[in-house]
């Protein structure tokens, strides 16, 4: 199976990923604005075509991304959707959307992709174009090669938005176009020591508190929202901690802090509206940040915070609202032989990879796994992620182009032993 990858061409194919996340980092992709998803899509859809890809560029109904997207601008997503031989699928899952290139960068501009002592920087060299980049890479070197396997259809699907929930893009495609892969992977910035076979869940809340509003210089007329809200975080906090004190996940999740309900105040806050220096704020408004262990359901969590902020309220007397932002349930499974057709690549490309874990943020995985696939992220190592000088070593990108090239053809060797 190794030798039907020929050197010369892992080597062009290497060089070509490369040149794609140069451009790909280029197009300033920023979720929820979304201003050049169009310009992304249609680069990455004739990649696809130009290596034997049966491609569609599928456009998320107006009427749907306005219901379902709530976070997303209105400008047009899209999704870049590609399908190669017959068989079960081998589906790659890359979103080409990004975080704001934001401040501190030293080496480079965000969007202005430069190669250095070994690294490639940019916005999404991580997060996650260089596992696009990685993919179209593997599959140019089978395309290369000559070397598709028999009786197994290879998949792409480039998704839009999953830096803000991915309703509108692999929630599209998966529930709106109906695409339901028996083997997915998201070349996820996981690290190189092994993959990810699940995530945590999320929930975010705004939280409004309710004062009244008075000049500052007679404060007795009003009621401090600011005062209020500050008051009912802290409560909210020390309950919440103690409520999940005893709470731990059976299943390995790395860090091992992660393996608890964690939760995050404040991210966002502020007077509703704006303020005034000499003004009492009439209503306060401060984020929560709930993560979710594979125990839990989004439901669940969601009862218990509206619960313990419908106790609160009572508590300090105060009108508070809850409003739900984004959520996306956990996800766990156990991808069998995915994983062992991943370990043997790996393998074959010069590396051990270890047992699969959890990961601790969110992942669009689960919109595949409550379908029923099984599923594996595992990408670059991703330290950067959303950070100033955010870079992929091109050791570990050229690794990737290997192994997901070899992948397919050890997935379909072993789906042939099993029949």
């Amino acid at each position: 199976m190794t030798a039907s990858l020929n050197p010369g061409a892992l080597e062009e194919a290497f060089g070509y990923s490369v040149d794609v996340l140069k451009r790909l980092i280029s197009i300033p992709t920023v979720a929820p604005q979304g201003d050049h998803y169009g310009e992304a899509a249609e680069l990455l859809a004739r990649e696809l075509e130009s290596l034997g890809f049966e491609t569609v560029v599928e456009r998320v109904p107006s009427e749907y991304q306005r219901e379902k997207c709530r976070h997303a601008s209105s400008n047009p997503r899209f999704i870049v959707y590609g399908r190669r031989g017959e068989g079960p699928a081998l589906h790659f899952n890359g979103h080409y959307d990004v975080v704001p290139g934001g401040p501190g960068w030293s080496v480079t501009e965000p969007f202005k992709p430069v190669v250095k002592d070994g690294k490639l920087y940019g916005r999404g060299a991580i997060d996650m174009k260089g596992g696009i980049a990685a993919a179209l890479g593997a599959f140019k070197a089978l395309h290369l090669s000559g070397a598709w396997p028999q009786g197994l259809r290879v998949e792409a699907a480039f998704v839009p938005d999953e830096e803000i929930g991915g309703e509108c893009g692999t929630g599209y495609l998966v529930n709106g176009m109906g695409v339901t892969p028996e083997y997915v992977v998201l070349p996820e910035p996981s690290g190189l020591e092994k993959p990810w076979q699940g995530h945590r869940g999320i929930l975010w809340m705004k939280v409004r508190v309710k004062g009244r509003t008075a000049h500052a210089s007679t404060p007795w007329h009003g009621r401090n929202a600011f005062l209020l809200a500050s008051a009912i975080a802290l409560d909210l906090q020390q309950a919440l901690a103690s409520m999940y004190a005893g709470r731990r996940s059976r299943h390995r999740i790395e860090p091992e802090e992660s393996a608890k309900p964690t939760v995050s105040l404040g991210g966002e806050a502020g007077v509703t509206g704006g303020g005034k220096t000499n003004q009492v704020p009439g209503e306060f408004y401060f984020t929560v940040d709930r993560r979710l262990i594979p125990e839990e359901t989004v439901s669940q969590a969601r009862d218990e915070l509206v619960g313990v902020l419908t106790w609160l309220s009572v508590k300090h007397g105060a009108e508070v609202e809850v409003e739900e932002v984004i959520s996306a349930e956990p996800a766990i499974n156990e991808p069998g032989e995915l994983y062992e057709a991943l370990r043997e690549a790996a393998s074959q490309s010069g590396r051990s990879i270890g047992e699969p874990v959890v990961c601790p943020g969110g992942l669009d995985m689960w919109y595949y796994t409550v379908k029923g696939s099984k599923a594996l992220a595992y990408g670059p190592r991703g330290e950067l992620a959303h950070a100033p000088d955010e870079h992929i070593d091109l050791g570990e990108l050229r690794f990737l182009v290997e192994t997901f090239a070899r992948l397919p053809i050890t997935l379909a060797g072993a789906l042939q032993r099993r029949t």
